[in-house]
Formats: C-alpha cells, sequence, structure tokens
C-alpha cells in the first residue's frame, strides 16, 4: 500500500489545509524500501539539510528508504494543489493528496 499518513488517496475525507503566508514544517517518514520523489505543487519546499539560510528549495523532495526528512513551506497563493508521490504507479496506488491554501477570511478564491 502506498499512502500518505497510512490513508489512500480514496480513504481521506478531504484536503490538507493550509492558511497563506502561515510558515510550515512538512516531516516526511518513508518507511518503505524504495525511494520516493515526493512533490508539492504551487509552491516551493525548503529542505532542512543543517545550512540555515541556504537550505536548498525545490518542488520535489526525494525520500530514501528508511529516512525522515523535513522540510519548510509558506504558501503564498490560494487554491488546491496537488501533493504526491512522482513515481506513477505509487501515486495511482494511493500517494496522492490535495492541498488546499485559503486565505484569512477561509475561502481559496479571491
Amino acid at each position: 500500500m502506498w499512502s500518505f499518513d497510512g490513508k489512500e488517496f480514496h480513504e481521506v475525507d478531504g484536503p490538507i489545509e493550509f492558511q497563506q503566508n502561515e510558515r510550515l514544517r512538512l516531516t516526511l517518514v518513508n518507511d518503505t524500501m524504495m525511494e520516493h520523489p515526493i512533490h508539492l505543487h504551487g509552491m516551493w519546499m525548503e529542505l532542512e539539510n543543517g545550512n540555515g539560510n541556504y537550505n536548498p528549495r525545490k518542488h520535489t523532495l526525494l525520500v530514501q528508504p528508511a529516512q525522515r526528512i523535513s522540510a519548510l513551506v509558506t504558501p503564498r497563493d490560494k487554491g488546491r494543489w496537488a501533493f504526491h508521490c512522482h513515481i506513477l504507479y505509487h501515486m495511482e496506488m494511493g500517494m496522492f493528496r490535495v492541498v488546499q491554501v485559503s486565505g484569512e477570511d477561509g475561502g481559496i478564491y479571491g
């Protein structure tokens, strides 16, 4: 089973909620024996690798087998964004989520 947070896409109730301009830390844990290139549409992820202001900014993070990584995200644009593994059969088997970025008013448009 390929999933995020132990749930395949068809098992989740709704999107992952982000607020516009909120600073977030994503922690990705790969407890499998395969690597997963994790892609978040519409925003940059800053890989926390100990380089402070020089942490690399990425759209896709490669999470190696048995690895735990964290990345900082600041969503700038409202809307719904895909968050998934770039290995297509992993995505098709459930490693896909929708991230919804809302503004202070709670809306995703306007």
